[in-house]
């Protein structure tokens, strides 16, 4: 019921202030892929649920999953990773698991929507942007085994907080 009532405020808000109807063309307008879109979340099924905070309005939320600690936060090294319009605080997306074992997710908010994490000359990520088990900051590149989990049976449930730059 939540998930609906969120969906048809996203419609009307799309549709008055950007001209677009439904959430498809949202990502239309954001030129999200349909490769890029999140599994529809179901507790009863084996899933990693991503529930990501502090989003702000605009832009697209982007959330990858890794698997390997040694391509942790390397494009390439991403398991999967998935794009949704950025509407409120709050979005929860899921990626349906094949196979139990050690995971880490990452989610940045791109407010320009230009596909890319802006960067600081430091190398510090210029947009919102958070990890699972939400470290500390450490110079340097944060690490695979401080934000890696295991699942198990249904799957897990992540909560990233997000970090203003």
């Amino acid at each position: 019921m939540f998930l609906l009532i969120k969906t048809q405020i996203f419609t009307l808000v799309g549709a008055l202030f950007f001209g677009f109807a439904t959430t498809s063309e949202a990502a239309q307008q954001l030129d999200i892929r349909p490769y890029e879109a999140p599994d529809e979340c179901n507790p009863d099924i084996s899933q990693i649920r991503v529930t990501v905070n502090g989003v702000s309005y605009g832009g697209m939320l982007t959330v990858g999953l890794y698997d390997d600690p040694n391509h942790f936060l390397i494009k390439q090294g991403r398991k999967r990773h998935v794009r949704v319009p950025a509407t409120d605080a709050q979005h929860t997306v899921c990626f349906n698991l094949d196979q139990h074992g050690t995971y880490a997710v990452s989610a940045y908010h791109d407010k320009n929507a230009d596909r890319k994490l802006k960067r600081h000359r430091n190398l510090f990520p210029g947009e919102p942007f958070g990890l699972s088990n939400n470290p500390k900051p450490v110079m340097g590149f944060p690490k695979f085994s401080d934000s890696a989990f295991t699942t198990e049976g249904l799957g897990t449930d992540i909560i990233i907080n997000l970090r203003q730059p």
